[in-house]
């Protein structure tokens, strides 16, 4: 049973970006799945999670240089904000694993939250720069 559904609702219209979050969330549930089995995650599925979610945000933000992405400011700091969440979570985790639960709880709700908002943003401002470009095209 996934801690996310993944579903139409996280698709930005960004194949590359797209693909890339669906496996974060296919990470997050094997994450979770792992907990499920053994009410436990290891430190190596933690770092997978923790690192696959680095070269997104590295991909994303050189994504929105390259197009001249007018929010990449506060886009980043969402970004540089999460990893040094995550990095104190994973602390905490290796000190006392009772804070399982409330880092999945955490790593669902930012992905959900960011995936629907903050990335959502960009690709509106990416369908609108298309369609613009098209048009311009046409004329």
């Amino acid at each position: 049973m996934p801690i996310i559904e993944w579903n139409a609702g996280y698709l930005l219209g960004i194949v590359e970006i797209d693909k890339r979050h669906k496996q974060m969330v296919q990470l997050l549930n094997d994450t979770y799945d792992e907990f499920r089995c053994g009410g436990e995650i290891s430190i190596s599925v933690l770092d997978e999670l923790i690192s696959y979610a680095e070269y997104i945000f590295n991909f994303e933000e050189g994504l929105m240089r390259e197009i001249s992405y007018p929010s990449l400011p506060e886009h980043a700091r969402e970004h540089e904000s999460f990893s040094g969440r995550i990095h104190e979570f994973k602390d905490n985790y290796k000190k006392n694993q009772n804070t399982a639960i409330e880092l999945l709880w955490f790593l669902c709700n930012w992905v959900t939250h960011h995936l629907r908002e903050t990335d959502a943003e960009l690709g509106r401002f990416v369908e609108v720069r298309n369609i613009q470009r098209r048009i311009k095209r046409k004329t």
